[in-house]
């Protein structure tokens, strides 16, 4: 992961899928700092990216789905127990 900063005008994609990468990005905040006398001020956007190729990107999304679902199902049981 990485910090990242853009121009973009618009808020970034928190998930950017391009034909071989796949962006995952978080904590996208506002950027807008003031001119100075040495250079110009940034206006734009930072955040946290990670990128993965597609089949990285696929391993980690059936990952995330997995523990989901055990966190889900954990919540249920409990939720039984407790009536």
């Amino acid at each position: 992961m990485a910090i990242v900063r853009g121009s973009q005008e618009q808020r970034p994609l928190d998930l950017e899928f391009g034909k071989t990468t796949v962006y995952e990005r978080k904590n996208i905040r506002r950027v807008d700092e003031p001119d100075t006398d040495e250079r110009r001020g940034f206006h734009g956007w930072e955040y946290d990216e990670t990128q993965y190729t597609i089949a990285e990107w696929h391993k980690q999304d059936s990952i995330n789905n997995k523990l989901a679902i055990a966190e889900l199902a954990a919540l249920i049981a409990g939720g039984q127990n407790n009536g």
